[in-house]
């Protein structure tokens, strides 16, 4: 009998050893047996996403490419960061407007609506318009400049070409 008790107490000091030295192990191992880290063999690493720009251009006759559908059609895509509205060409005043009165258009009827639509969508390039169109309305221009937009350094950029 004595033999089995001490066989006994050898087993329990031996099995509750053994449970001491898993304990210790646990410590790496995930509370939720489903939660895997992602250094395991079996699951593979998340590639990050690579942010890209996209250029739309536009003039004074063909706005298709900075459409409301096209500008949603980029914003939902999430890779996208930054999509730059860029002119092309110049902007003079039709007959029937003025020359203040055509500025704030093209700034209150197409670009403005269309930047406020996200923070993502900005200028970028030079609006070329009748030259002192800018100065008859200041806040217009300031509001272009402020978006990413240069207002008339065509014109700026000529009268320099044409002093050297």
């Amino acid at each position: 009998m004595r033999k089995n008790r001490f066989l006994f107490v050898a087993m329990l000091f031996t099995a509750l050893s053994l449970g001491f030295a898993s304990c210790d192990n646990d410590k790496n191992l995930p509370d939720d047996p489903l939660d895997k880290t992602p250094n395991t063999p079996t699951e593979t690493p998340v590639e990050p996403v690579v942010k890209v720009n996209k250029e739309l251009y536009f003039n004074e006759y063909d706005i298709t490419q900075i459409s409301f559908d096209t500008l949603n059609k980029y914003l939902a895509i999430e890779n996208i960061d930054t999509i730059y509205m860029i002119p092309q060409g110049t902007f003079f005043t039709p007959d029937g407007h003025s020359e203040g009165g055509y500025f704030r258009l093209v700034r209150s009827n197409l670009l403005e609506p269309r930047t406020s639509l996200s923070p993502r969508i900005c200028g970028k390039g030079d609006l070329v318009f009748d030259c002192r169109v800018p100065s008859i309305v200041p806040a217009d221009s300031l509001w272009l400049v402020e978006h990413g937009w240069t207002v008339n350094k065509y014109w700026v950029d000529l009268s320099n070409q044409n002093t050297k």
